[in-house]
């Protein structure tokens, strides 16, 4: 974050995206601030490991975990 000439406060757009999805998160799972850095961390672990799945499965020879 930075702020411009006139004072105000300015994030990156990918702050930005940051911020909006753990309010959502915040919304529509109802848990607390405090919660949501854990959340967030489990998610996007969640995500890094399918990526690594569906890659594996593409690639000849790659085994499906199941």
């Amino acid at each position: 974050a930075f702020r411009d000439a006139a004072g105000d406060l300015c994030f990156p757009p990918s702050q930005l995206a940051a911020a909006g999805r753990l309010q959502r998160l915040h919304t529509q799972l109802a848990v607390n601030y405090a919660s949501l850095g854990l959340v967030a961390d489990l998610l996007d672990r969640i995500a890094e490991l399918e990526a690594a799945l569906r890659t594996r499965v593409r690639t000849p020879g790659g085994m499906p975990w199941t």
